[in-house]
């Protein structure tokens, strides 16, 4: 009786409370727009509103809410029936219409699809061991077929590590539920080699034994999967620990099994993960699939130059311009879950964030056609403006397309063979620095008389540094120590300055790229959290100034000496690239084409510009995919309303709301694509094809609405408003719902 007045009960026999349907689906699309809302805050603002106080009354909405989207779980369940989309993989297979939809007679892509993956740690989730009373045993498992299981998890929980693969340094344990510390900061000798900056000092590409976390979280965030339109394609947890390798493994393991050939993976730390998956057991189908890694765009500048030139996207072929930085976007937004779901049970947690991941990829699916539109619309702008600039850059240096290419294979050349200190200019080099230390580790004459009571000190500095030089000594095999004038001790003391270079300007690189993370964040945090890192902006400009200091010092020390660097060069100097072709000294590049500026700013035009084209082809591609797959669920939707008519009345109404709210959407993405074909340059078509291995459907079926506009007109009006109208509520007949709720939110019972 409660059901048909249109009320959910709280209790299965005699309910003391119940809630109307409409109360619970307003907070269903307020929570969609504001997931920092809690079902507490929604409590208690009715509680104001119809002046009473429950002392129960979040636990009996929580029921209701639990039931209410049960409900709506099996209603989709029966819809996906009707529409033959009872395959349990469906929802996963064709999540994303422009990267899966694949067509017959179609140019092939390559790669075949973009994937993006990355973790966070906001999500986490309270032990019950340190939560008051006593946790009800909770049985309820995920709805959604998105998310990785545990168990397959920890399948990979022995593969190999990256701390098995390098030979840094012992570091301290860092505490990685801080999500600011992106960097180790590294002050040893050994880590000269620029190309273990990525492994070094990316926390995530650290040891797996560094990663640790506080015993307080049982869970510890999320490891997503999302595709380049933003879809979320996998999920798993993040069990008391920080972002592990086998999260990532675990990843490759199911986009290989669902969407399996030639699959592009960004992936934070690429460079030093496809190591690790190459060695591991998914190494052989990783090979025979051709997947293949890139670094995101903004991460990949903060990576050595060495790194660069082979994962960042800027230097990839048939990436287009894909930024691969799609994980931040879905993180500004879940990150507003956190409060909510802390202190939660797993499953409300579970449930939260499946929620967050569908209404995402419906907005994702919503603005396809937007996204079409914009990148078309920024591709034709760079092969514009980019393309003058090169043409006119290109006149001047006397260079064309053939020379940009060779350019970058002899950066690559050079980055692969450059050398790096042996072991025994290592052991020579520590040795001369003891020297150094020994002879400057006394007092001078002249300065005796007031440092009688440091001798003692001062004497057993000495022989401590006495006894370190006696022993590289030893190991070393020298017969007669070393003095100044002697032709070892000069070569060794010039290589010694050439280290002490070095090591200057990672500290000065580091500090830099710390200053970049922290204006890029400056830009998106809360205010309390831009005061904070205000005030660390400030106390990092002192530490880069001497920083500079210390690097101008070393320079001036070269023979032949460094151009000094000034702090106006520093604060345009927003990439390790800028450091890493100041940073060798053994061999002189400065004369290279692709070291000089201008030809490295003309490189950077030529490869954006061939990009763009990349990204035209691609979205030619995803146009009629698109457009396909709108006409084929307008199908779908039409053969079975039809059928269920006479069988399930009910089910056939729901699906006819369903559809309603689909074509909308389809207007709403035609829009767009339209808007995108009467751009001067499209070179595309919006055209309908066939799915591969889509059986072709008998008898006539009326198009709709949106299929018929004039493509040509200006003069298209296309009801989309309703999207627009009030946030999160997509459809008229939602609309009206919403605001006869808020109408009668005020009235007494």
């Amino acid at each position: 009786t409660l059901a048909l007045r249109g009320y959910m009960g709280t209790a299965p026999v005699r309910p003391s409370v119940a809630i109307s349907f409409q109360t619970l689906e307003a907070y269903r699309q307020m929570h969609r727009v504001c997931p920092r809302l809690s079902i507490q805050a929604q409590v208690r603002a009715l509680s104001h509103l119809h002046r009473v106080s429950r002392p129960h009354s979040s636990s009996q909405f929580s029921i209701a809410f639990d039931m209410y989207l049960d409900i709506l779980h099996h209603v989709d369940l029966l819809v996906n029936a009707a529409l033959h989309r009872d395959d349990p993989d469906w929802q996963i297979r064709n999540m994303c219409r422009p990267c899966m939809y694949n067509l017959e007679k179609e140019d092939m892509l390559s790669p075949s699809m973009f994937v993006t993956m990355d973790g966070n740690q906001s999500l986490k989730l309270i032990d019950g061991l340190f939560r008051s009373g006593t946790l009800l045993n909770d049985t309820r498992t995920a709805r959604s077929t998105i998310w990785i299981s545990p168990e397959k998890v920890d399948r990979f929980q022995d593969e190999p590590s990256v701390s098995s693969s390098t030979t840094a340094p012992p570091l301290p344990i860092v505490d990685d539920t801080d999500d600011d510390a992106e960097w180790f900061d590294i002050d040893d000798p050994s880590c000269s080699n620029p190309a273990s900056v990525c492994v070094d000092r990316w926390r995530n590409a650290g040891p797996e034994s560094r990663k640790r976390m506080f015993a307080l979280f049982a869970v510890t965030g999320i490891f997503v999967s999302l595709c380049r339109h933003g879809h979320c394609l996998a999920i798993c947890d993040m069990v008391c620990s920080g972002e592990l390798m086998k999260y990532a493994l675990a990843h490759v393991d199911r986009l290989m099994e669902i969407y399996g050939y030639n699959i592009k993976i960004a992936y934070d730390v690429a460079c030093a993960f496809f190591k690790i998956l190459l060695r591991s057991s998914l190494g052989p189908r990783v090979a025979s699939l051709k997947v293949s890694g890139v670094v995101p765009a903004f991460h990949g500048h903060s990576h050595n130059r060495a790194c660069q030139v082979d994962w960042h996207p800027l230097y990839q072929d048939g990436v287009g311009k894909e930024d691969f930085e799609g994980c931040e976007c879905l993180f500004s937004e879940s990150n507003l879950l956190a409060p909510g779901t802390r202190l939660s049970t797993v499953f409300h947690r579970h449930q939260a964030i499946e929620q967050f991941m569908g209404f995402w990829s419906e907005q994702k699916h919503a603005d396809s056609g937007k996204f079409i539109l914009d990148n078309y619309r920024q591709a034709l702008d760079i092969i514009k403006t980019d393309g003058e600039a090169l043409e006119l850059l290109s006149q001047q240096l006397g260079v064309g397309p053939a020379d940009f290419e060779r350019y970058l294979q002899e950066e690559r050349a050079y980055f692969k063979n450059r050398k790096v200190e042996p072991p025994e200019v290592t052991a020579e080099l520590d040795y001369l620095d003891s020297l150094v230390r020994l002879q400057t580790a006394g007092y001078k004459q002249q300065q005796i008389s007031s440092v009688r009571t440091k001798v003692r000190t001062t004497r057993s500095r000495w022989e401590t540094i006495h006894e370190e030089v006696l022993r590289r000594e030893e190991e070393l095999n020298v017969v007669e120590r070393w003095k100044p004038g002697d032709a070892k001790y000069d070569e060794m003391f010039r290589e010694l300055g050439q280290r002490k270079y070095r090591l200057a300007l990672d500290n000065l690189a580091r500090l830099v790229v710390q200053r970049l993370f922290e204006l890029t964040k400056l830009q998106l945090s809360g205010y309390k959290l831009r005061e904070k890192i205000g005030k660390a902006l400030k106390a990092r400009a002192d530490a880069i100034k001497k920083a500079l200091s210390e690097y101008n010092a070393c320079a001036a020390e070269l023979s032949p000496p460094r151009e000094e660097l000034l702090w106006s060069d520093i604060l345009d100097m927003s990439t390790l690239a800028d450091f890493d072709l100041l940073r060798e000294t053994r061999q002189d590049i400065r004369a290279k084409p692709w070291a000089k500026p201008s030809h490295r700013r003309a490189m950077n035009l030529y490869f954006n510009i061939k990009h763009a084209r990349e990204e035209i082809r691609r979205l030619n591609v995803e146009i009629p995919r698109l457009f396909t797959s709108m006409l084929d669920d307008h199908a779908d939707y039409h053969l079975a309303i039809t059928a269920s008519l006479d069988t399930n009345a009910p089910l056939a109404n729901e699906l006819r709301n369903c559809q309603q709210y689909q074509e909308i959407v389809s207007a709403r993405i035609v829009k767009h694509l339209t808007q995108a074909s009467r751009l001067s340059e499209f070179s595309g078509k919006i055209e309908a094809g066939r799915r591969v291995g889509r059986t072709p459907h008998e008898g006539s079926i009326p198009l709709p609405c949106w299929a018929a506009l004039d493509l040509t007109s200006d003069t298209n009006t296309v009801e989309t408003e309703h999207l627009s109208c009030i946030p999160g509520v997509e459809t008229e007949r939602e609309e009206e719902a919403f605001v006869d709720y808020v109408d009668s939110i005020g009235e007494l019972p």
